[in-house]
């Protein structure tokens, strides 16, 4: 047990300190023989954590993302409405989140080309796991919000496409340099507020 815990202690060392030089550098001037070197490690000892750059970055991004949720779950929890709920679970899409997240946003954009590699299993799983993950936040934002009275029953046959719309919307941002994303996504979760009420 005692060598599981250290494994996992220079892991999250590794990622914390590869995090700092992706805010500092940037991920695309990133030199991973430059980090090892920087964190005092042979390869050999890096490699046997992460077998390739994108593999560290993955994971960066994975820790990073699971941190941010759980501060954003504080958040969904001291919100009353439905529609402050909603507004606090995507705050990290609109710019609103925690100033100590906003650097994990850029990271995120700059490696998104990263995610669409549908060949590679492990990106295809991550990416299945963190669907799953924003599903069961979102559904659970849902169910207290029906459990109250504030939902109708069928509501959540919409977190799906809530998900996609979102998700679909921060994608378009990517792209179009003056698309508001904001102020879109905050009128589509209002106008969704709108709708499923009772």
């Amino acid at each position: 047990m005692a060598q599981k815990v250290k494994l996992e202690d220079k892991s999250h060392f590794i990622c914390e300190q590869a995090y700092d030089e992706f805010v500092k550098n940037g991920v695309h001037n990133f030199s991973l023989n430059k980090f090892i070197e920087s964190v005092n490690m042979s390869k050999g000892q890096f490699y046997y954590y992460f077998k390739t750059k994108e593999a560290l970055i993955y994971e960066v991004i994975k820790r990073k993302g699971n941190e941010m949720l759980e501060h954003v779950t504080d958040d969904i929890q001291a919100k009353k409405t439905f529609l402050e709920k909603l507004m606090a679970f995507f705050s990290c899409y609109m710019d609103n989140s925690d100033p100590a997240y906003s650097e994990l946003d850029k990271i995120m954009r700059d490696t998104f080309f990263m995610y669409i590699n549908v060949e590679n299993e492990y990106i295809k799983q991550m990416n299945l796991d963190f669907y799953n993950l924003t599903y069961e936040y979102i559904e659970n934002i849902f169910e207290e919000m029906i459990q109250s009275g504030y939902l109708k029953e069928d509501s959540k046959q919409w977190i799906r496409s809530l998900i996609a719309t979102a998700d679909g919307m921060y994608f378009h941002a990517m792209i179009k340099d003056d698309y508001d994303l904001k102020k879109y996504l905050s009128e589509y979760l209002m106008m969704l507020d709108t709708i499923l009420k009772k």
